[in-house]
């Protein structure tokens, strides 16, 4: 038994099979023919997709990579301010001096302050 639709083609009553997809006979039906457009919407979405999967992996890629550079950089401040810390002791600071043989010596009185009236 066949039936018409309202554009008068003919309507196929068997069911797709493995065998249609496989040797193309599948493809130029006229029911799928006319879901063309579709089709290549589909599968452009579907690039569009896939691109958009890759771009967001890269930045994820990009922004471990940073949060391990952050990581790294924070350490580096960290020591580097220990050892400035370090440095700017009293007591390093006079080794260093006498050293250097500045001549220099710590106050033994504490300093006097100076009024100046104008």
């Amino acid at each position: 038994m066949k039936e018409f639709d309202t554009t008068g083609t003919e309507l196929d009553e068997k069911k797709i099979t493995l065998r249609d997809i496989i040797n193309g006979s599948f493809f130029s039906k006229s029911s799928l023919s006319n879901h063309w457009p579709f089709l290549v919407f589909a599968v452009f979405l579907a690039m569009i997709y896939i691109n958009n999967h890759y771009a967001v992996e890269k930045l994820l890629k990009e922004q471990v990579a940073l949060n391990y550079e952050l990581k790294e950089l924070k350490y580096e401040a960290i020591t580097t301010s220990s050892e400035l810390m370090q440095m700017s002791r009293q007591s390093e600071v006079l080794s260093k001096v006498e050293q250097a043989g500045l001549g220099l010596e710590v106050l033994k009185t504490p300093p006097r302050i100076l009024k100046v009236e104008e």
